[in-house]
């Protein structure tokens, strides 16, 4: 192995990151979906969930996310642009920018990135008592950064 091929190999857990999320948001789908039955006429009969299955697997799939969405910016940045400009902006940048950074210019990843910051940072920091005026669920938001995800590796080729 050549000197070269020693400093490129990189550990990394981003994969297994990813299917935390995955199999988080399958399991909150799979328990969310048998607490609701339908019932005759349209609606539905929502069991009691005391547990809270469903709910806690949308958390740990919105955290996740970040987790992976973190670890991806972060190899992307310093394969493309250095670790030295990774440094640089590693705390001073979000999400978006840091997208922009690489090139990424599409406005839905961009704006979503922008809320998804926002819940994400609501639920990690318990931020309980700010109100901005809006209810959000859970098991939503989940499926929200899922798809987030999902389009951001689709974005830079990533399967």
């Amino acid at each position: 192995m050549t000197e070269n091929n020693q400093s490129s190999f990189i550990q990394t857990d981003i994969n297994v990151f990813y299917n935390i999320a995955h199999e988080a948001h399958v399991a909150m789908t799979d328990d969310f979906n048998a607490s609701r039955k339908p019932k005759p006429g349209g609606g539905y009969v929502i069991k009691a969930d005391p547990k809270q299955k469903s709910f806690k697997n949308a958390f740990i799939t919105i955290v996740f996310c970040g987790i992976f969405l973190e670890a991806l910016l972060h190899l992307l940045i310093v394969e493309r642009k250095g670790l030295e400009v990774f440094n640089n902006c590693d705390r001073k940048m979000n999400y978006e920018e840091k997208l922009h950074l690489l090139g990424c210019t599409d406005p839905s990843i961009l704006e979503r990135c922008k809320q998804y910051r926002a819940t994400r940072r609501a639920i990690v920091h318990e931020k309980a008592h700010l109100n901005d005026n809006s209810l959000k669920v859970a098991q939503t938001e989940a499926d929200f950064a899922m798809d987030l995800i999902k389009d951001i590796n689709k974005y830079f080729g990533f399967k």
